[in-house]
């Protein structure tokens, strides 16, 4: 390894424990495109005979396909998230911290700003049929707003998994990331073969852990300590291995392969990857901008309630010019397009005032002297999971949407401090 080469990597992580400004830019970078991505998939008229009427635009044009082979960004969002995931622990290791006490940090932040969104939607939902809106059409709304949620099971679970699954890369880094996504391999192979669509479910793990996992290479160094043209060669060999697969069968576009996962995104993860990192230093030059600086610790202070709240925003903007006299050109026509930047103003006008009520609840949680047991982080990560598992499974209702908000403030409450006793009166005063 060169010089030149190791100074590079010694800048992207210092024993595995530094920041990357970088990172937090790709991350802010994705939310915002998924929320763009969004507001050009999803379109909305109220048709005589039909009622409300979805379209799910940009599935239906024909260039969307190979677009979203980079366009699709939830993979590198979990490589990020394993490179900031896999630093905290380290940094909480060597302060002495246990994985319970990473645990309760990752499900904090998770929670905290979920906990805001079950409730408005099973008001919104009761509201709805009490006011006599037809059922069908709040289940077309439901389906809509429910879609990302996903996201929150799926990285609660990974990030609950980091601290072991670093220590199996600290171990047998290659074994490891082998094992992930031969696993996967393994549940399209079984799934394909038996037409059992409940296998899907393992590959949500294995998939979304490989990714994760590609973050750690990332932290230690791999890629980097590899010449441009070597990294290049992976990408470029990750991106045929997806054209193979499409070739065999799988969806050509990547978002019709993202739920539920496959291997498709095993392959999409390493291919960028490779083009996170090849990117990586004009990257780093743009994040010496003050204003880029400005808006990425802007949008990154509340990324995860922006996230959560922007189909329900969406879903109710659209639904007030439903209401107003307006025409609602047909989704995916010349006028439908012109449509979209006032719609795109008003979301982020809204997602802005959203921000400011409930962004705070993104904020690290506040450290105990205590460790958090075992059994609390436990319980408390299966309380986060359950809730976006269940709307996967059962859609969006008012007790799938009551129960969840419960369930995650149990998680809160879990891996809360208890309030300590002032000192009491006479020899048995407790001190705090």
């Amino acid at each position: 390894m060169s010089q030149s080469s190791a100074s590079h990597a010694a800048g992207y992580m210092s024993d595995g424990v530094a920041r990357d400004p970088v990172m937090d830019l790709v991350r802010v970078t994705c939310v915002v495109v998924v929320v763009i991505g969004h507001l050009l998939m999803i379109g909305a008229a109220i048709i005589p005979g039909r009622g409300l009427v979805v379209g799910r635009t940009l599935l239906e044009t024909t260039w969307i396909g190979p677009v979203s082979w980079i366009a699709q960004i939830m993979p590198v969002f979990f490589v990020v998230g394993g490179f900031a995931g896999i630093g905290a622990w380290r940094r909480l290791e060597t302060s002495g911290g246990r994985a319970a006490d990473f645990i309760r940090s990752r499900i904090l932040r998770l929670a905290r700003p979920a906990i805001p969104l079950f409730v408005a939607v099973a008001l919104g939902i009761l509201v709805m049929h009490l006011t006599g809106v037809d059922p069908v059409s709040i289940r077309f709304i439901c389906l809509g707003i429910s879609s990302p949620l996903w996201f929150l099971a799926a990285y609660a679970f990974v990030q609950a998994m980091l601290p072991g699954l670093a220590t199996f890369h600290t171990r047998a880094p290659w074994r490891t990331i082998a094992v992930l996504a031969a696993a996967a391999a393994i549940c399209d192979i079984m799934r394909f073969a038996t037409g059992i669509e409940a296998l899907a479910l393992l590959d949500m793990t294995f998939v979304w852990l490989f990714a994760q996992q590609l973050g750690f290479w990332i932290a230690d160094g791999w890629f980097q300590a590899r010449s441009r043209g070597t990294v290049a060669a992976i990408g470029a060999g990750a991106y045929l291995l997806l054209a193979g697969l499409v070739g065999i069968g799988y969806p050509g576009n990547m978002l019709d392969n993202l739920y539920p996962p496959n291997f498709a995104i095993v392959a999409l993860a390493l291919g960028q990857t490779s083009l996170l990192v090849l990117a990586h230093p004009a990257l780093a030059r743009l994040m010496t901008l003050r204003t880029t600086r400005f808006v990425v610790a802007a949008l990154g202070s509340r990324l995860m309630t922006i996230y959560l709240w922007h189909l329900p925003v969406l879903a109710l903007v659209i639904g007030l010019v439903l209401l107003t006299p307006l025409p609602a050109p047909a989704a995916g026509s010349a006028a439908w397009w012109l449509t979209r930047p006032a719609i795109l103003l008003a979301t982020v006008c809204a997602l802005a005032v959203i921000s400011l009520l409930f962004g705070r609840l993104e904020r690290p949680p506040p450290t105990h002297e205590h460790h958090t047991p075992d059994w609390a982080a436990g319980l408390a990560a299966g309380c986060m999971v359950i809730p976006p598992f269940a709307v996967m499974v059962y859609g969006f209702d008012v007790m799938v949407a009551a129960s969840g908000a419960l369930m995650l403030t149990a998680a809160v409450m879990l891996l809360s401090p208890l309030p300590t006793r002032s000192r009491a009166r006479g020899p048995t005063a407790v001190t705090p």
